[in-house]
């Protein structure tokens, strides 16, 4: 079975910071962003902070059940009393990632998304940052990039096998 998958340039998107670069063969590309970010202040902010992202990508040749991994990174610092919390959605399908207070990391979430009938990739980042009203708690979340390569994918898989949702 061939991987005929390929990605068009994006058809909407629903911010500015934001770049996408395609492979050659436009078999894979890399989006980064500038200022895809959720943060509250020890002080004076208010305690629930929302940021909403989204981008529509043309999706070509791909055969309906074929998984495609996506790659979320970034970096989460928050503290006790303090969470922060990713949601990650493609067409009809998502995945939300909780980072708990004391988290200080980079991450790498991967998402596995299964082609529909879709003729295109409707990408949604919602970024949640919350704390207690009567707490000073920080937290800081963003998403740097957001990537996939079906060529390399499938040649992993065999052209035949599956991956684990989440890591």
């Amino acid at each position: 079975m061939a991987n005929n998958t390929t990605f068009g340039g994006p058809s909407f998107n629903s911010d500015v910071g934001f770049d996408i670069g395609f492979s050659d063969d436009k078999k894979a590309f890399t989006a980064t962003f500038s200022g895809l970010v959720v943060s509250l202040d020890a002080t004076g902010s208010a305690p629930i902070v929302t940021r909403v992202f989204s981008f529509a990508l043309p999706l070509s040749g791909a055969e309906p059940g074929m998984e495609i991994p996506f790659f979320v990174s970034g970096f989460v610092l928050s503290q006790e009393g303090a969470n922060g919390h990713l949601l990650f959605s493609i067409n009809d399908q998502s995945m939300v990632v909780d980072f708990p207070k004391n988290s200080n990391n980079d991450f790498v979430q991967q998402f596995n998304y299964k082609v529909g009938s879709a003729s295109e990739l409707r990408i949604c980042v919602f970024l949640l940052a919350d704390r207690d009203s009567k707490s000073g708690a920080a937290v800081n979340l963003n998403v740097l990039a957001i990537d996939t390569d079906t060529a390399k994918h499938q040649r992993e898989l065999g052209q035949t096998g599956s991956t684990s949702g989440i890591d």
